[in-house]
C-alpha cells in the first residue's frame, strides 16, 4: 500500500522548523556573536565567517525570518512532491 506524504503538512512542518532554528540563530547572534562565529567556522570547515556576523537591525532580522520561513515551506513542499512521485 502506497502512502503519500501530505504536501501541505510537510511544507508547514519544515516552515515551522526553519523559523524556530532561525529564531534561535538570531538570538544567539545578538547574545553571543563570537560563539556563533566560532561555531560557523567549525561547521563550514574553517571558512572565515567573521564578516558575515555583524549587527543586524530588528527589521532586517524579521525580513530574513520571513524569507527563511517561505524558503523552508517551499523546500518542504518540493520534498513531499518528489517523495510522492518516486515512492
Amino acid at each position: 500500500m502506497k502512502q503519500n506524504l501530505g504536501v501541505i503538512h510537510v511544507a508547514n512542518s519544515l516552515a515551522v522548523t526553519s523559523a524556530m532554528i532561525y529564531l534561535v540563530c538570531i538570538v544567539a547572534v545578538w547574545i553571543v556573536p563570537q560563539f556563533v562565529t566560532t561555531l560557523g567556522n567549525y561547521l563550514l570547515h574553517g571558512i572565515d565567517v567573521n564578516r558575515l556576523v555583524t549587527a543586524r537591525s530588528v527589521t532586517f532580522s524579521l525580513i530574513s525570518l520571513i524569507v527563511g520561513t517561505i524558503a523552508g515551506w517551499l523546500a518542504g513542499a518540493l520534498f513531499a512532491i518528489v517523495y510522492n512521485k518516486i515512492k
